[in-house]
């Protein structure tokens, strides 16, 4: 923790993938060792808590939809945008042993009526953006790839690496603080003054003065910890199962052949993968609130699920 006042270049508040991307950017591209302040233990949040599914995204909106808001231009650049970012991606973790699960991302379709939409927008991403995505009917998908028993068919994109998160968030700490960086754990940001272009930023063991600041925060980030930040962040709740490690015949009888991910085209979507210690995790939204996440239903409507989409398990 933050042990008495000092000065930094940039601070970067949060130790999550994105801080500790900064801190490694900073160091390796700018020279710029960075003090990374983090309220919990390194990493806390969702980066050591997530279904560890790196994919070729940007939001909820399909490409079309990118295309009918902003025009082809601005979806061709946002399109870009992501494969530039898994290409860095990739780039990032080659030295990191985080369980890569390489070979692309399935939509999977929950219902026949979303095939239309999901083959229109692999014919776009073909077409359009040049990116292989390619439809599968429900019985080839089932028979060779995953028995999804919800499955009406699927596309597959190329992109996409399932991880270990907690390794991967660990190894980007170990990279941080190679290059320099100094991660800072239990140290909240708990007051935070302007003056004369100088950040204070007040911590329970010292102050931080600083330059610059990097908000690099999750749904966990304070309403008070800057006035640019209020009203601005919506938590969203999610949780995730995992069995015991399967048998070669369990997964044999559940119908998975491959370690690539799936997500469900729910609104509430499931996403879901056979994992390298051969369990199966699955994950889908969680309650509304973070008071109520605890609760027990929530729990057992993942396991329902799981069950409703492999029967044998």
């Amino acid at each position: 923790p933050v042990q008495g006042d000092m000065d930094a270049d940039v601070v970067i508040i949060g130790s999550g993938f994105t801080g500790l991307n900064a801190a490694i950017a900073l160091a390796r591209d700018h020279g710029i060792k960075a003090v990374v302040l983090e309220a919990n233990r390194a990493a806390w949040g969702c980066s050591t808590r997530n279904g560890g599914q790196a994919q070729c995204a940007s939001g909820r909106l399909s490409r079309s939809q990118w295309i009918a808001r902003w025009g082809m231009d601005t979806a061709q650049r946002m399109h870009q945008e992501c494969v530039d970012a898994m290409d860095y991606f990739k780039q990032m973790i080659a030295d990191i042993d985080c369980e890569q699960q390489p070979g692309g991302h399935w939509y999977i379709a929950h219902k026949p009526g979303v095939m239309p939409k999901l083959e229109k927008e692999a014919r776009l991403l073909r077409e359009t953006f040049n990116y292989d995505a390619r439809i599968y009917d429900a019985a080839t998908v089932r028979r060779d790839w995953v028995d999804d028993h919800e499955c009406a068919g699927a596309m597959h994109e190329p992109e996409g690496i399932g991880i270990h998160a907690a390794k991967l968030a660990f190894g980007y700490l170990k990279k941080a603080r190679a290059l320099g960086a100094r991660v800072h754990p239990a140290s909240p940001v708990i007051g935070w003054e302007t003056k004369g272009g100088i950040h204070h930023l007040k911590t329970p063991g010292g102050t931080v003065r600083a330059r610059a600041v990097g908000v690099a925060t999750g749904g966990y980030t304070s309403q008070t910890l800057h006035k640019e930040l209020k009203n601005r962040l919506l938590p969203i709740l999610s949780n995730s199962i995992a069995t015991r490690p399967l048998t070669d015949a369990e997964i044999r009888q559940a119908g998975i052949h491959t370690t690539q991910f799936f997500t469900d085209t729910r609104v509430l979507r499931h996403y879901y993968r056979l994992m390298p210690d051969r369990t199966l995790q699955i994950g889908s939204r969680s309650a509304i609130t973070g008071r109520a996440a605890p609760e027990r239903k929530f729990e057992d409507m993942l396991v329902r699920d799981l069950h409703r989409k492999f029967p044998s398990l």
